[in-house]
Order: C-alpha cells, then sequence, then structure tokens
C-alpha cells in the first residue's frame, strides 16, 4: 500500500533517544524505532476509520507499526477479518505487542472467548498465555458462573507452579482478578495465592505492586476502595 512508506516515516522520525534505550534493555524485539506510545496514541487519530491499513503495518513487522495498527483497529474490533486476526498471531512477533493485540482487541470481540479456547488450546506457551489473559478478561466482566471459577481455580492450583514463565504471568493474574471480582471466593484466591507462593520472593521496586498473588489482590481491593 503506497500510504506505508509514508508512515513508516513518520513513525521513525517520532524516535525517542529513551524508549530506544528502554527497548535495548529489555531485548524488543526488532526492529523498532523508539516511539512512545503517545506518540503512536496522537497518530493513530489520523487513520482512525482505515482499518484497511491494518494488516499491511502489521506485515512491516516493525514494533511500532504493529502498535499503531493496533490502535487503529481497537475501535471497531469486531470489524478486523478473522484472517487478519490469524497473520497476527505469530509467535515471531513481540510478545509484548501480541499482549497488547489480546487486550485491545481479542478481549473487546464479541467471539472472545472463541479466541480464548483455540488459544488455550494451542502448544505454544506464547499463545496459551494469550488465552489465559482472556480468561482473566472474561472473569472480569463479573459474568462468570460459580462452576466456570471454580473449574478454573482448580486447574490454577495444579499446574500455576509448573507453567511455562510466559504462561504462569497471565495464569497468576487470572488468580488475582478471580479473588478482587467475586467475594466469594477471595478467601481461596488468597489460600491459593498463599500454598503456591508463585512470585512470592519477587523483588519489586519501590512503590511498585508485587506479583505475588496475596499482595496484589490486597493492593488491588484497597485501590477500589
Amino acid at each position: 500500500m503506497s500510504m506505508i512508506p509514508s508512515i513508516l516515516a513518520e513513525l521513525e522520525s517520532a524516535s525517542h533517544a529513551g524508549t530506544l534505550k528502554r527497548y535495548e534493555k529489555i531485548q524488543e524485539t526488532q526492529p523498532y524505532y523508539g516511539v512512545p506510545m503517545g506518540a503512536i496514541s496522537r497518530l493513530a487519530k489520523s487513520y482512525v476509520d482505515q482499518s484497511d491499513l491494518v494488516l499491511p503495518l502489521w506485515q512491516t513487522r516493525v514494533l511500532e507499526a504493529q502498535y499503531l495498527a493496533i490502535q487503529i483497529a481497537k475501535g471497531k474490533p469486531n470489524q478486523l477479518a478473522v484472517d487478519t486476526i490469524q497473520i497476527c498471531l505469530d509467535e515471531t512477533v513481540s510478545q509484548n505487542v501480541l499482549d497488547k493485540f489480546t487486550s485491545l482487541i481479542l478481549s473487546q470481540r464479541s467471539d472472545a472467548r472463541k479466541w480464548e479456547r483455540e488459544l488455550l488450546a494451542s502448544d505454544s506457551p506464547l499463545f496459551q498465555r494469550l488465552g489465559w489473559s482472556l480468561k482473566g478478561k472474561y472473569f472480569a466482566g463479573k459474568t462468570a458462573t460459580p462452576s466456570e471459577i471454580e473449574e478454573t481455580l482448580s486447574t490454577i492450583e495444579v499446574q500455576l507452579q509448573t507453567a511455562h514463565p510466559a504462561v504462569q504471568w497471565t495464569m497468576n493474574q487470572c488468580l488475582v482478578e478471580i479473588a478482587v471480582t467475586y467475594p466469594n471466593y477471595l478467601e481461596q484466591g488468597l489460600t491459593l495465592g498463599h500454598t503456591l507462593a508463585v512470585y512470592a520472593d519477587m523483588k519489586v521496586p519501590k512503590g511498585c505492586t508485587s506479583a505475588y498473588a496475596p499482595d496484589w489482590i490486597q493492593a488491588l481491593l484497597r485501590k477500589r476502595k
């Protein structure tokens, strides 16, 4: 598409030394320009109704172009074609990009639960991670049945300690979401977190919240009050 080179040039011109340094530090997936997310969001406003740009932007493989594609698509997530989604769900794409794609696009679609099931059934830990992220979003919606909650807590109890690190993070996040969203399962969530003790020894910078489930749950409860 003829617009893509000019968009890439605009992204590259917005490169920021601090963002570049951060991406280098975390060994972000290349290629990238080091553009702050705020600048990408502002640029997306110029292309808000041009969903035809999503796929060609994604296929450039440039990190910021993929973030821009997500910003363009998030306003009407149900309009994104299934074939496009399947292309976007690529293991070679940055985990951070895929996390945002899942949070802003897949979780907002009417068929989000279908994608949850497909991703959880994958052999790929990266895709399983996204499936657990969608499951957590579902529970955050306050519509889960007791049987769904109990089945999920049982799965977490058995799998959390030995899960692949990428999966472990969003599975633990799902445990936290259940505990803070459904008061009847708060004590069970806290007990599970204490018993499994995943992230209990995590070193946390001052002012940040630990991913250790009991601490995370209590922090969210204080915030919600």
